[in-house]
């Protein structure tokens, strides 16, 4: 199988777990880079010398922050036009890419599920769903799933919430909550993204082309994730509301259609929280 973001947070993850149950995985990314016009007939080259890929895992994308829109274009939405391009003469069996729950902006109503409007109004957002489109166009020659994610936490990244939460749980400093507290919050322990794919790649849904939601499936507080990693933790710190307003609005998903599909079974909060505590405690 070929995997592209290999080097990112879940593509570093993915490698390892798969390589540990002895697929064979080549890492794209490393060896093409496809942003520029020449990767499909490098990509065509490879299939060629080395023999077409079975799966095809699409998990590199520019994450928000900083960048012109030319820059968000080029590394989500050139990268999949030249994967598709160069796949099309040995076209994989299947091909996941790993998208966003960020393409339904901020729902009316909530969970949101896989009919709700998608296409975001920040560059991050909108070449992801644009990327979407595109492999949408692939489906005769590939079943394709796209897997939109919510926050992902574990050892290795750096700017999510949780990841946040137990840099300061780690420190027993004190945790405040911004909204008191309420804010609703969709986040998985990435392993949770991990066995999702490999579900995908025994058993991929029936239909040639589909979007499927990943997340906690609960509609939990940011007062409910806090406690759940400072009990798991062991630590010390006093979680303190406040009454500042979060930047960050009410979201988590419908994640029936996952769950029905492709047997999506996401760890309760406290398990999540447990797994993720050893995991700080073993490279601590």
């Amino acid at each position: 199988m070929w995997i592209t973001g290999s080097s990112d947070f879940l593509g570093t993850r993915l490698v390892k777990h798969l390589v540990a149950k002895q697929h064979q995985v080549t890492d794209l990314s490393v060896s093409i880079d496809l942003a520029t016009p020449e990767s499909p007939r490098l990509i065509e080259k490879l299939s060629v010398e080395s023999g077409a890929p079975d799966v095809v895992i699409h998990a590199a994308s520019k994450q928000p922050g900083p960048g012109d829109l030319a820059d968000f274009v080029d590394a989500n939405v050139h990268t999949t036009a030249n994967l598709v391009e160069g796949l099309t003469q040995q076209p994989p069996r299947l091909i996941v890419y790993t998208s966003t729950l960020s393409v339904y902006g901020r729902p009316a109503i909530i969970p949101v599920d896989e009919s709700s409007p998608a296409g975001g109004t920040l560059p991050y957002s909108a070449t992801i769903r644009w990327a979407e489109q595109l492999l949408e166009t692939f489906q005769r020659y590939s079943r394709i799933v796209v897997l939109r994610l919510p926050s992902l936490y574990g050892t290795g990244q750096t700017d999510s919430f949780i990841d946040g939460l137990a840099r300061t749980a780690q420190r027993n400093e004190p945790i405040e909550l911004f909204s008191r507290g309420d804010l609703i919050f969709d986040a998985l322990h990435v392993s949770d993204v991990v066995r999702a794919i490999e579900n995908c790649m025994a058993q991929p849904p029936g239909d040639a082309f589909s979007i499927l939601n990943l997340g906690c499936g609960e509609r939990t507080k940011t007062s409910e994730y806090a406690p759940a990693l400072v009990n798991a933790l062991e630590s010390k710190s006093v979680i303190v509301p406040v009454d500042d307003e979060a930047s960050e609005f009410d979201f988590y998903a419908d994640i029936s259609a996952a769950r029905q599909q492709i047997a999506f079974a996401p760890m309760s909060l406290e398990e999540s929280m447990k797994v993720y505590a050893d995991e700080l405690r073993a490279v601590a």
